[in-house]
């Protein structure tokens, strides 16, 4: 599948750049101190809402720049786009002012089909070009277009050259399958059913499989697919009661219902940071034709904070766009609970703890003895620094798994020794933090936190280094863990070897108060007082937490007076 890398988020136009050759910015804009063009401030408040992932914000000030350049091709493409990934009117507004847009042209096609004009949505559809991403999907819509005009057998025949399709063959065989399927085509839906690999099981693929293998009676492969999606996918064990309930019902129906799942198919399989926009896109129009597919508003509300990004770090306005996402989801719907558990958590995230921990205890409410839901309120606890009140959360977690709990539950015993240290009992937590390691005996995370705390006790200090030690080899560019293995060679009396471990921590984590306030304990202790209170004083300015800033402010004081 070959995708176009962006250069970075450059305003919505970046992405119809992707499918089609549209302008890179709003040529024509000007202002200066004279006479400034009234559209120039509203232009260049819409690419800053752009720059930190506030689509519909961007969406309102283009639209304010229209007002006074109405015929501008960039605003009009750019506006378009913001339109798009926020899900605004303004896209479809805007969509029939270009013609060359392939999104656009999904855009009134979709638009066609929901008023019920297949001719027009086909007649769209069968315009778009034939390459890249928009050459994949064009032969669903298309199909689908044509289902819609009552032409079942037509659109299978259209999709029928590509079920070889090396890439995205079973994709269409799918889609194939629910036309047949919808069509009320038992023969041939059972044939492309039955050619579907379901190996590698996702949510809807799931769904539709067992749907159908339910309504012809065979309620073992039923459970046999949705078995292995929570396999899969642990996460979506909490909803296979709702998903059992739902398999008598077919998954789609109607056309614009196949449309919606096109669009979804396509954007499940852009897993490119890159992509994420136009998988943005795909997921707005899925929903803009089905506003209950909630399958497609968690992988949207996943996509909107950059959960297929592992260095990416969601603001506190993309958490809240995913927020607004999950909202209208029902607690009648198969997948309500999958979806208050991320919406818990992105009020977690955002420091509304009461609001995340009621969501939580609701679902308790109903599967009282769920491991994973009671860690996961354990979790939102904690973060909430709400130690006390977590501890049961995850004790009563723990207790559900028997005398014998498996190795990944070391999770558990970590997060309360977190909880029982911060609350000042290490003689709970201690044993805690033994189990983690005993079941992870190379989990980085807890061979760090327990030699860290030994070494504060002044307790165990040649087992802490050894562990350590293997935690750095591990990994050994996280100054996390360096940190802490200059401590322990600190308070082993090693001063030499601890400055040189603290400074490589320093040179790592740069702007973390704690480390440099060690790395200023260990300049003390070798005698160089000047280089202790920069690093104290540096540690001071890094927004260390209450605990630290005073014992940071203590020292200073005792070894040269006061808190400078």
């Amino acid at each position: 599948m070959k995708l176009i890398p962006l250069p970075g988020r450059r305003g919505a136009a970046a992405l119809c750049i992707l499918l089609s050759a549209c302008a890179a910015g709003p040529l024509g804009i000007t202002g200066g101190p004279s006479k400034p063009d009234p559209a120039y401030g509203a232009y260049l408040a819409a690419r800053y809402a752009d720059d930190t992932g506030n689509p519909a914000m961007a969406a309102k000030y283009y639209a304010i720049a229209l007002r006074s350049q109405p015929d501008n091709p960039a605003l009009i493409s750019e506006g378009f786009m913001a339109g798009t990934l926020s899900g605004t009117s303004i896209a479809t507004t805007l969509a029939a002012r270009q013609p060359h847009n392939p999104l656009a042209v999904m855009l009134l096609g979709n638009h066609a089909a929901m008023s019920g004009d297949f001719g027009q949505a086909l007649q769209d559809f069968s315009s778009l070009p034939q390459d890249d991403l928009t050459g994949l999907i064009k032969p669903l819509l298309v199909a689908w277009a044509q289902f819609g005009q009552g032409n079942e057998q037509v659109a299978l025949n259209g999709l029928g050259p590509y079920f070889n399709d090396r890439n995205f063959g079973s994709v269409y065989v799918l889609n194939g399958a629910m036309i047949a399927d919808a069509s009320g085509d038992t023969h041939n839906a059972a044939q492309l059913y039955g050619a579907i690999d379901g190996s590698q099981p996702n949510l809807r693929m799931a769904q539709i499989l067992a749907s159908w293998a339910t309504r012809q009676g065979q309620n073992g492969a039923a459970m046999a697919e949705l078995s292995a999606l929570v396999e899969a996918h642990p996460d979506l064990a909490i909803a296979l009661p709702a998903l059992q309930m739902q398999l008598n019902t077919p998954v789609v129906s109607t056309a614009t219902q196949g449309l919606a799942e096109a669009y979804l198919t396509l954007a499940g399989s852009l897993t490119q940071p890159q992509a994420a926009l136009l998988r943005i896109a795909f997921l707005r129009f899925s929903l803009n034709l089905r506003p209950d597919l909630t399958a497609a508003r968690l992988l949207l509300a996943d996509t909107q904070t950059g959960a297929d990004n592992p260095a990416a770090t969601p603001t506190p306005v993309q958490m809240q766009n995913a927020l607004d996402t999950l909202a209208p989801v029902q607690k009648s719907d198969p997948l309500y609970a999958p979806a208050a558990v991320q919406e818990a958590n992105l009020l977690a995230a955002l420091g509304r703890t009461d609001e995340a921990a009621a969501l939580l205890k609701g679902l308790l409410a109903t599967t009282p003895n769920d491991p994973a839901l009671l860690a996961n309120l354990g979790d939102v606890l904690r973060q909430g620094s709400r130690f006390t009140d977590a501890i049961p959360y995850y004790t009563q977690a723990i207790a559900t798994l028997g005398p014998n709990p498996p190795a990944a539950a070391w999770t558990l015993y970590f997060d309360r020794g977190i909880c029982e240290d911060q609350n000042g009992d290490w003689t709970a937590a201690e044993p805690d933090m033994r189990m983690a390691l005993k079941l992870s005996p190379s989990q980085p995370y807890v061979l760090n936190y327990l030699a860290y705390s030994w070494a504060q006790h002044g307790e165990n200090l040649p087992q802490a280094k050894a562990m350590l030690t293997k935690a750095v080899a591990l990994d050994p560019n996280d100054g996390a863990v360096i940190d802490s293995l200059g401590y322990v060679e600190m308070k082993s009396g090693n001063t030499t070897k601890a400055i040189a471990l603290l400074t490589q921590a320093v040179q790592l984590d740069a702007d973390d108060a704690e480390v440099n306030g060690h790395l200023g304990d260990a300049f003390w202790q070798a005698g160089r007082p000047l280089q202790a209170a920069y690093q104290w004083q540096r540690a001071l300015t890094l927004h260390p937490d209450a605990k630290l800033k005073a014992a940071l402010e203590a020292k200073v004081a005792e070894h040269f007076g006061a808190a400078q």
